[in-house]
């Protein structure tokens, strides 16, 4: 295998492995958001089980901390030349999406209060950076 093959395999080993990192913790996180979301729109959140508030708070940070991991892995990778651009614009796009996340995880308050305003801003900037996030992953494999 030449120099230019092997780094096209680990390239997409690292993307295999973004792309399924994140769909791990989206499956986890989900189900929290929705129960979070529906509380906020009812004015509810202070009717939320306080230690399961406490908990999606734990998994919210936890989930934060493993996006930002993962955009550093991201930010070192090795894109073949071909694909450097498109990688620019993943790396981009998806530290915009991490930012999003720890804007969320921020409106999440210890004294279970939710700043309404960062959360939906945060959800805005989440799904606008995941939805490009997606065509840029298709951009990827169709370069590739």
């Amino acid at each position: 295998m030449n120099p230019a093959q092997k780094r096209a395999v680990q390239y997409s080993q690292l993307i295999n492995k973004v792309v399924s990192t994140i769909e791990e913790t989206q499956d986890m996180l989900n189900p929290e958001f929705e129960i979070l979301r529906k509380a906020l729109d009812r004015d509810q959140v202070e009717k939320v089980d306080p230690v399961k508030y406490k908990r999606y708070l734990s998994d919210f940070k936890k989930g934060t901390a493993d996006y930002q991991k993962l955009a550093d892995q991201l930010k070192k990778g090795k894109a073949p030349a071909k694909m450097m651009g498109t990688h620019l614009s993943i790396v981009s796009t998806f530290r915009k999406y991490v930012d999003g996340c720890q804007m969320m995880t921020d409106s999440l308050n210890d004294d279970q209060t939710i700043d309404r305003q960062k959360f939906d801003d945060a959800e805005k900037i989440q799904d606008e950076n995941m939805d490009k996030f997606s065509k840029l992953m298709q951009r990827l494999t169709q370069v590739g």
